[in-house]
């Protein structure tokens, strides 16, 4: 890294500032001259505009002084020493705090500053009222500095964490396909199943963590038999990191208590996702009159009888009665609503999930906190239960507030016509924690509660209060969603998974992200691993890095051993995991277990599966399977091949954005056909096509003009060199004009015309296929399409510089002399590029050839141990 950077400051200061200096004394010759010149006047005149003056001139001044301040190195002296003055009268930070402890409230303070910039930024959209930095943070500060401050530091940047979780995301893969084969290898209904199916489903990265509770499974019946349960096969990583193929039971359209879970799934996750926006914005308007401020909702208590008033019909929800509303977001509070179901016959407790700056410190405050002194005041048995500390606090927050406002206790009285309405909470992430924790609270009162957690957060519940819950809570989660993966422990194992995969590289950090960028099937994932990354024994042990990892690892170990965080969180009650297995958004539900959520995977969807919005239309659309067969299709495998005689037909081309697969000649190639569409177009708007002479009618002397496709010019004898014996002494007259209506090209030029369209048609596909070559795999015939196309391209330009001296009719008059003009000889130049581009692309057609050759040498194992590297031409596996 050292000799590039070096390079690089050399250029810098010795080749790339001579540009700016250069700049800075023109512009100041530019500005002393125009003004000595009185702005060309002369000393009399008045000028008639004045260039250094205006906007723009402001803006090239203040251009110039941005160079002089990067160039000159006194005002950077200046600036480090006004600065380091501050910093020593104390006037940079007057409530720094020194000694023992001060470092974590000097960074709790710089966390505040940040929170307080991004709520600015945000006009307060974002929230962040209540950050105020005067010990809100602390908890916030304390859980971040747990996560990364340590007192061994590993020399590591930016780059080297980008690359080493790309080479994680690999490592994962190649396990999950050494599993997969592992398994089919003992199952041939497996085997026969992947062979059939492998080529027609999109599978992404795997997910599943060890569960100690299960038993080591060696082999699965997968035969199917009548009456036998759906079943979906998951990978799910043991101990030792490897892992381990399991079956799951898929919930089906037979078994009523399966019917239960998705339709009112389906039913209350709406409620989950309205109290984000369409909630508040329904009450501000229709219920509030408009107010801009709305801090809470709340009915007199003698009205919350009444069924016809505060329904929610405007936002699709006409079978609810809103009856209390609290809007208020703070480090404590959270936004929620209470409401009436006429429709499933309950009362609905709604809690909105993340969706401010306050929301963020209180996710981040993953804790394990005590249950002890709150299941004594709420009723439940909390000792050596434990919680996530954010969530618990807003949920007493909650449990008083709805103390406090009495409604529960309303619609629950005798004479109520709600009275034997049963409870329901639910929540989308944030707002799934705080319903889990405050259906815990509240069930004492309410055994028939019941909770519908959509996509929490993995760190709620600790282990056995989980199982205990599994009686009233069910947990819905979406694909790859990160959210459910997020846990301190988890985030553990990914910095220990990581720092293994990246001590594992063995090239140069420059060679490992070119490696990266070239696109390859999953089943060739061992082969492409094993030419970047030593296998695991060989990792070197006397290097610098080994040893601050080693120390690293063991500060972590003591700090987990002696803190609160060595109890391990987990999913609440029963866990609903929604699949894509095809990738075309048909979802299949099975019952998953904690186990397989203590793991982060790194996926392109981890993000955009925790959106709650599209997950309403996704358990809505969901359908049950009603089939008594076996689901042999894998969640998160990824695509491989059990068998070894696979067809490069069906290989994956996977898209990467500018990887350049091919080397540098496609992007030269592209280079020059834009050249070459320049100047064909150039010419093409140009009226120097041809020159001709010749004597007209009506007209003394001899009439000279030059004409192009569609525009001609009159041209003048340029008598200072003497009489104009040759067309080409004539020179400009006037600019290009159009042709007159009644003037035709002729047959030759009609012709002409055209083969001047399906050149530029064709050039465009062909500078489009190369564009696309920079980051995709072509195979061999498509290079012989593009090959195709250039030499269509220089065959039509050829023909319109043939039949050019025929464009005209007057080409054809009595002593009219013709010639080629400046336009002409661009076309010429244009076919010779053409001409070149059509070589280099047939020469890429016999690359592509040896390159799916070789692909299906390694697809049958007859090349692994000659070609073990990547071909430098294609940088194909």
């Amino acid at each position: 890294r050292d000799v590039y950077i070096r390079n690089l400051i050399k250029f810098k200061m010795f080749v790339s500032n001579l540009y700016p200096l250069v700049l800075l004394g023109m512009g100041v010759y530019y500005v002393y001259a125009i003004r000595d010149n009185n702005y060309g006047c002369g000393a009399d005149g008045e000028p008639v505009t004045r260039p250094d003056e205006g906007v723009w001139y402001g803006l090239y001044c203040a251009l110039l002084i941005t160079y002089a301040l990067e160039l000159l190195i006194w005002p950077a002296i200046i600036t480090n020493k006004f600065i380091r003055s501050m910093r020593v009268n104390r006037f940079w930070d007057r409530s720094r705090v020194e000694g023992r402890g001060g470092k974590a409230e000097r960074f709790e303070r710089k966390l505040g500053l940040i929170l307080k910039m991004l709520s600015c930024i945000a006009r307060g959209k974002a929230g962040g009222k209540d950050l105020k930095n005067k010990g809100e943070l602390k908890e916030f500060a304390s859980h971040i500095m747990c996560l990364l401050n340590n007192q061994t530091r590993l020399d590591l940047v930016l780059s080297d964490i980008y690359l080493g979780m790309r080479m994680l995301s690999n490592v994962q893969a190649e396990r999950k396909v050494e599993a997969i084969k592992k398994m089919a290898k003992k199952n041939k209904l497996l085997q026969r199943q992947l062979n059939r199916d492998g080529n027609q489903h999109e599978f992404m990265g795997s997910q599943s963590p060890y569960d100690p509770s299960e038993s080591e499974q060696t082999e699965i019946d997968l035969a199917p038999r009548p009456g036998r349960r759906p079943t979906m096969l998951v990978l799910q990583m043991q101990h030792n990191a490897s892992y381990e193929v399991c079956e799951r039971e898929v919930l089906q359209e037979s078994n009523a208590a399966d019917q239960i879970v998705m339709s009112d799934g389906a039913h209350f996750v709406k409620y989950a996702s309205y109290i984000y926006v369409e909630l508040p914005n329904c009450v501000i308007d229709e219920f509030m009159g408009g107010e801009e401020e709305c801090s809470d909702f709340k009915r007199e208590l003698d009205t919350l009888f009444f069924r016809d008033v505060f329904r929610l019909t405007s936002i699709g929800l006409e079978h609810a009665i809103l009856c209390y509303a609290n809007f208020v977001n703070g480090i404590v509070s959270t936004p929620y609503a209470i409401m009436i179901d006429e429709e499933m016959k309950c009362v609905v407790i709604a809690v909105r999930g993340t969706r401010s700056l306050e929301d963020l410190v209180v996710d981040v405050q993953f804790v394990p906190e005590s249950l002890e002194k709150i299941g004594r005041v709420c009723g439940f048995r909390g000792e050596d239960r434990y919680c996530h500390k954010g969530f618990l606090a807003r949920s007493k927050w909650m449990y008083n507030d709805i103390k406090k406002s009495k409604v529960l206790k309303t619609l629950h009285s005798d004479q109520s016509p709600f009275k034997d309405y049963p409870l329901v909470l639910c929540g989308h992430s944030l707002g799934a924690g705080c319903a889990s924790i405050l259906s815990l609270m509240l069930r004492p009162s309410f055994p028939s509660l019941q909770c519908f957690a959509y996509e929490p957060p993995g760190c709620i519940f600790d282990d056995e209060l989980s199982e205990e819950c599994s009686e009233f809570i069910t947990s819905f989660v979406r694909h790859d969603d990160l959210v459910p993966r997020l846990s301190y422990h988890n985030f553990e194992t990914l910095r220990d998974e990581f720092f293994n995969a990246f001590a594992r590289i063995k090239v140069p950090k420059i060679e490992l992200f070119f490696h990266l960028k070239v696109p390859y099937s999953e089943r060739f994932v061992a082969l492409r691993n094993a030419q970047v990354l030593r296998p695991q024994e060989d990792i070197p042990t006397g290097t610098i890095f080994n040893e601050q990892l080693e120390l690293f690892r063991a500060e972590r170990a003591e700090k987990n051993s002696r803190g609160v965080n060595r109890v391990q969180l987990f999913i609440p009650g029963k866990i609903v995991h929604l699949v894509d297995i095809s990738g075309d958004g048909n979802y299949v539900p099975y019952w998953a277990r904690r186990g397989e959520f203590n793991q982060l995977e790194i996926s392109k969807r981890m993000y955009a599966d925790h959106d709650i919005h599209s997950l309403v239309g996704i358990l809505r659309d969901t359908r049950l399977g009603g089939a008594n067969t076996v689901s042999l299709a894998f969640h998160n495998a990824p695509l491989i091949y059990v068998d070894d005689e696979d067809d490069s037909e069906n290989d994956v081309r996977l898209f990467a954005f500018c990887s350049n697969p091919y080397g540098k000649l496609p992007i030269i190639l592209w280079v020059l056909g834009l050249i070459a569409t320049s100047l064909s177009t150039n010419a093409s708007i140009g009226c120097d096509f041809v020159r001709v002479s010749f004597d007209a009618a009506n007209v003394n002397g001899t009439l000279s003009l030059a004409y192009g496709i569609f525009t001609y010019e009159l041209l003048d004898c340029d008598t200072s060199t003497g009489p104009c014996d040759k067309i080409q002494d004539y020179m400009d007259n006037t600019e290009c004009v159009p042709y007159p209506p009644k003037l035709e090209h002729g047959g030759y030029g009609q012709t002409g015309l055209i083969f001047h369209g399906l050149a530029g048609i064709f050039g465009w596909f062909a500078l489009s296929m190369l564009l696309i070559s920079m980051c995709f795999i072509f195979k061999q015939r498509t290079w012989g399409i593009i090959t195709v196309l250039l030499l269509g391209v220089t065959l039509f330009e050829g023909l319109v510089l043939i039949i050019g001296r025929e464009f005209s009719v007057w080409c054809s008059e009595p002593d009219a002399v013709c010639s080629i003009g400046a336009d002409a000889i661009k076309v010429i130049v244009a076919c010779c590029i053409w001409f070149l581009m059509a070589i280099g692309s047939g020469y890429l057609a016999m690359v592509g050839k040896r390159s799916e050759t070789r692909i299906e040498n390694i697809g049958e194992g007859n090349e692994l141990e000659e070609s073990p590297q990547i071909d430098q031409k294609t940088q194909n596996p």
